[in-house]
């Protein structure tokens, strides 16, 4: 048998050869440049927003359920896969270096997006809380912190029942909670090593001693490892077609009502299939309505002007990149090729369902502007949105499959 440090190495090295080709198709999309024209706007706003935030707001709370939170999470990346129970199980006892570089390849990513959110949040801080000490400093503590729960999280995978592992997270939790308050509230940094000291003392003489008391659950470590896989090829399916992406399907029927709505009585199969596999598979309803959710609290929160227009192409088209996914829905299933049908009303199929969707969305947030804004810009947000349902239902949702 290999070593496990070798077998772990290697089966990194084949999970990020497959991630960086999606990666680079991710980069090379239309969607970048969308996060790149959010960003530049949510920049210039953030600072407008920090302004205008009231002094009584506390800013503390954010700050201390934000951290908890991601102090708290975050599951130990192990590569583990279904046929290890037959294979690697019986070699448990020799696979402390291969578990052991999984905790350090855990803590490292949890710790970079531990990073990313300081930095994000690193304005508001220096404009309220700058007295807890520099941002570099709190960095160093929640690294601390950070640590002793990956080790503790680990060791939690050893629960068979999932009642324990859900009180153990939430054990972690509150300590947490109490840590990050400390922290935010620029408390004496005895207290923060009070905390940290106990977080030791759990780890030595309770957590380590699950090891000697109890195995890994390897069915638990799949599950986990499987689910984060199916994350990370959802991101991907909204750019190109992922095989690995199993498809699940939920009946709703109370979407039913809106079969009629979104196709037409006398469309052909594929008009028929498409709507069923928005309401009913892989989550396109409730992205495309989360999405709508988002626009609109974009579009409450900005001022009125020619930005929420902008805002408004944004999200559209994002949903239209959604939907662009629907295509290939259907690749891996023969029966589909059996129809007598004609090619061509495969298109015509996904462009009607795209142009009836971005036509309620139109509908929607420029009914909003109507609201919130002046009746001018709404009526051009309308003139835009509507453009962009034609242009985006009868061209951008073709060009993917290009």
């Amino acid at each position: 048998m290999k070593d496990g440090l070798t077998i772990w190495r290697e089966r990194l090295q084949a999970y990020w050869n497959e991630a960086i080709r999606y990666l680079r198709l991710i980069g090379n999309s239309g969607f970048l440049f969308t996060v790149y024209v959010l960003i530049i706007i949510g920049s210039y706003y953030y600072s407008v927003f920090i302004d205008w935030l009231p002094a009584s707001f506390p800013v503390i709370w954010v700050f201390v359920a934000v951290f908890a939170h991601f102090l708290t999470r975050g599951q130990i990346r192990t590569f583990v896969k279904p046929a290890d129970v037959v294979f690697l199980l019986p070699y448990e006892s020799q696979l402390g270096s291969y578990f052991k570089a999984s905790k350090w390849y855990s803590f490292a990513l949890q710790s970079g997006v531990i990073l990313l959110v300081l930095i994000v949040f690193a304005p508001l801080y220096q404009a309220r809380l700058d007295e807890a000490g520099s941002v570099v400093l709190i960095f160093g503590w929640l690294l601390a912190a950070k640590g002793w729960n990956v080790l503790a999280s680990w060791e939690e995978q050893r629960f068979q029942s999932e009642a324990d592992r859900r009180s153990h997270f939430l054990l972690r939790g509150l300590i947490n909670l109490v840590f990050t308050y400390l922290l935010f509230a620029g408390a004496n940094r005895l207290f923060l090593l009070a905390i940290l000291v106990l977080m030791l003392v759990l780890y030595l003489f309770y957590y380590r001693k699950l090891a000697g008391r109890l195995s890994l659950k390897w069915p638990h470590l799949i599950e986990v490892e499987e689910r984060m896989l199916l994350f990370f090829y959802r991101i991907a399916n909204a750019f190109t077609d992922v095989p690995q992406l199993r498809n699940k399907v939920k009946e709703r029927r109370a979407f039913n009502w809106l079969i009629g709505i979104l196709m037409d009585s006398k469309a052909s199969v594929y008009h028929y299939l498409f709507v069923r596999s928005f309401l009913r598979a892989n989550d396109y309803a409730g992205i495309y309505l989360r999405l709508l959710l988002i626009g609109a609290g974009a579009l409450i929160v900005l001022p009125t002007g020619w930005i929420q227009i902008l805002v408004l192409v944004l999200f559209m088209h994002l949903i239209t990149k959604q939907l662009s996914t629907l295509w290939y829905h259907y690749d891996t299933t023969m029966w589909v090729d059996l129809y007598p049908v004609e090619d061509g009303l495969k298109e015509q199929a996904i462009s009607q369902l795209a142009f009836r969707l971005l036509a309620c969305m139109t509908a929607c947030l420029t009914g909003l502007l109507l609201i919130i804004s002046t009746v001018p810009l709404a009526l051009a947000a309308l003139g835009v949105g509507a453009l962009y349902t034609y242009l985006g239902s009868r061209t951008f949702i073709h060009q993917r499959k290009k």
